[in-house]
């Protein structure tokens, strides 16, 4: 194994670790596992704009896995974004029209 130092604490570790044993500090970026890949994506298509975090998180990380990662999300997110406004916005109108409908059953009550 290759052997570098810390650019945090100047000791010696080895080249492939994620973290340095020394002061605790990130030295490289950690890969992603498949199980964070899609926590990553069921966050971003069920909670959209909390997708936007780590999706812009991974895509500025140099690992190409990651950066693809982080465009995916981005791009779950905008689509889930769009559908739930549309969804609201339905869902709105229609609780709006069943309201002028009760409405107009008691003309007395409207303006």
């Amino acid at each position: 194994m290759e052997q570098t130092t810390c650019k945090f604490c100047g000791q010696t570790v080895l080249s492939n670790y994620y973290f340095c044993p020394y002061c605790g500090k990130k030295l490289i970026e950690p890969p992603i596992t498949a199980i964070k890949e899609i926590g990553v994506y069921l966050l971003s298509i069920f909670l959209p704009p909390l997708g936007l975090w780590p999706g812009i998180r991974y895509l500025s990380q140099k690992n190409e896995r990651a950066r693809r990662v982080g465009i995916i999300a981005i791009i779950l997110t905008i689509v889930s974004s769009i559908i739930t406004i549309w969804a609201c916005i339905g869902l709105i109108g229609n609780i709006s029209q069943t309201i002028n409908a009760q409405m107009n059953q008691y003309p007395g009550l409207g303006y």
